[in-house]
């Protein structure tokens, strides 16, 4: 029980940091959507359903109950939230924080063939589909 407050608490902490840091980027933003160039993905909000393509860039995902599905490779994915899932070709690293948010990859840039993962919270995974 003490583990699941502590994954809420930090979950609402990464929440109200990235508002606070998003509103001092300078780049556009669709209701809390952006993608900053082709090297770097950003979603930011909650219940986003969303496809992309990258090629070897970086994946930002914040929030809570979003889809992103990427065609194509990224050098890193970070998610921190609850319920986000992430849908990506090729991935090397993988870091999540927060409560049941899983990253499903189809390969990785990796000798073992498994992205490099670090996992803080709750129920999170790393998936190969």
């Amino acid at each position: 029980m003490k583990n699941i407050k502590t994954a809420a608490i930090l979950a609402l902490l990464f929440l109200g940091t990235g508002k606070a840091f998003s509103q001092s980027r300078k780049t556009e933003s669709t209701k809390g959507v952006e993608q900053s160039d082709n090297k770097k993905i950003q979603v930011e909000g909650v219940g986003h359903k969303l496809n992309y393509t990258l090629n070897g860039g970086t994946v930002e995902v914040e929030g809570g109950d979003n889809t992103v599905i990427i065609k194509g490779s990224a050098k890193k994915i970070s998610v921190s939230g609850t319920g986000n899932k992430v849908y990506i070709d090729k991935v090397d690293k993988v870091a999540i924080e927060g409560g049941n948010n899983t990253v499903y990859y189809k390969s990785a840039g990796t000798k073992t063939g498994k992205p490099e993962s670090a996992l803080t919270g709750v129920g999170n995974k790393v998936v190969k589909q």
